[in-house]
């Protein structure tokens, strides 16, 4: 079968996906798109069982399950409510500074270091916040999700080595791409702070209510550890970036690569356990989002078929050919944010579209690279927050059962809400403020 029937299926495939989960609420659409991937990739397709096994995000995994593996300890004991209950008190006479304090807290953390993984810790904290502040949680989801992306990309975050290494694999060289990432790095602040602030307006942040509430108590002992090691993790996370940023050789060098944020998630997560912060098993089995890793992985899976039936080329060529310059960032906001609906941004979207930037500028085109890039990252990541995506279900994941059950279709509305804003301020020239 030609390689054009075979995307279509997979289109096919994911609107079937889509449409019984919203029939299903219960079902697992990860299963559905797996089961898709080895119809139409292999009995269909051609391609050897295995190969569709491997198509399998195997790093999106286990970022995800070492991430909340470790600040499960922190949900777990109460730490996160601690210092939920902390800045609502310290916000409670200007209760509509609430939302915009969960914004902030993300910013902070994000730029720490931690990068767009700070939503992992934020939006338990968000969500307790707005309980106690009587606001929309869907603001702790955006605020959250676009405070992170804000800082999330700056070169001594998390994001900026791994959109360099993304722009490399894409096709640019190792200078060109680390240029880029962080000219990228410093882009995504003032739109991020604009489509949040827009959100915050049309969902009434200013309507938060004033909160009544006693001096929080003191942090007990084990949640007294727990906040040390939290800071260890963040510090140790952030230093190497930073050392590198400062005074670049070998060694910094070394540092910065073999020292992320999973990798300390991991010595944190040691750390708890053996300070007995927390039951493990009991972390395992509530706080670790497995539902999202089925979700996201087998989606995942099921666009890899189309990606590797040529996906790519077809939708760069059009691109290209269809579009004036000053749309097609908004073609690749549009593309982008569409994707990432349904599937890791990091996995599939920035893989399938980047070298589609690539491929244009180096054929000629006077598109902005920047423009095109900040436009295609920043709305994969805004759409992202769909539930059905990495982002949203990570975040989803941290509510309980009565947020999730209001969240989940609202997450959905507002994901194309911020598509549309993207889209509006890609045509407006806003992402080609910066070159």
């Amino acid at each position: 079968m030609s390689d054009s029937m075979i995307m279509i299926l997979v289109l096919v495939a994911l609107v079937i996906t889509v449409a019984i989960g919203i029939v299903y609420k219960n079902c697992n659409i990860g299963l559905i798109g797996m089961a898709f991937a080895f119809i139409i990739g292999s009995w269909i397709g051609g391609a050897g069982t295995y190969d569709i096994i491997g198509y399998w995000p195997t790093s999106i995994m286990f970022i995800l399950v070492v991430t909340s593996w470790f600040f499960g300890y922190a949900s777990l004991n109460g730490t996160l409510a601690g210092l939920a209950d902390r800045i609502v008190y310290a916000t409670r006479g200007v209760p509509w500074f609430s939302p915009i304090s969960v914004f902030l807290t993300a910013f902070i953390i994000s730029g720490l270091g931690i990068g767009v993984w700070g939503i992992v810790f934020v939006a338990p904290i968000g969500f307790v916040i707005a309980k106690r502040g009587k606001f929309n949680p869907l603001l702790v989801v955006i605020a959250t999700n676009l405070g992170a992306l804000a800082t999330g990309g700056l070169q001594w975050a998390a994001g900026g080595p791994t959109n360099a290494g993304l722009l490399m694999a894409a096709g640019w060289e190792t200078e060109a791409a680390s240029k880029l990432a962080v000219e990228f790095g410093y882009a995504s602040i003032l739109p991020c702070i604009i489509a949040y602030l827009i959100c915050y307006i049309l969902l009434g942040g200013f309507k938060a209510q004033k909160v009544e509430m006693e001096k929080p108590a003191p942090f007990t002992p084990v949640q007294v550890k727990t906040l040390a090691v939290l800071l260890v993790v963040l510090l140790a996370n952030m230093l190497p970036l930073v050392l590198y940023f400062f005074a670049p050789g070998p060694a910094t060098l070394y540092l910065k690569n073999h020292c992320n944020i999973q990798f300390w998630s991991i010595v944190g997560a040691i750390a708890c356990m053996l300070l007995n912060l927390g039951d493990e098993r009991e972390i395992l089995a509530k706080k670790v989002p497995w539902n999202a890793v089925v979700l996201i992985c087998g989606v995942s899976m099921l666009i890899q078929v189309a990606v590797k039936h040529g996906l790519s080329d077809v939708i760069g060529n059009w691109l290209n050919s269809s579009f004036p310059i000053w749309m097609v960032p908004a073609a690749f906001a549009l593309f982008g944010g569409l994707l990432s609906f349904f599937c890791s941004a990091m996995s599939v979207v920035y893989p399938l579209m980047l070298p589609m930037i690539y491929g244009m500028i180096s054929n000629g085109s006077k598109v902005s690279a920047l423009a095109c890039v900040t436009a295609l990252i920043l709305t994969a990541c805004y759409t992202g927050m769909c539930p059905f995506s990495q982002n949203g279900a990570l975040m989803l994941s941290s509510a309980d059962e009565e947020t999730k059950s209001y969240l989940f279709y609202r997450m959905i509305s507002w994901s194309v809400v911020l598509l549309v804003i993207s889209v509006i301020y890609a045509l407006v020239g806003g992402y080609g403020l910066w070159g």
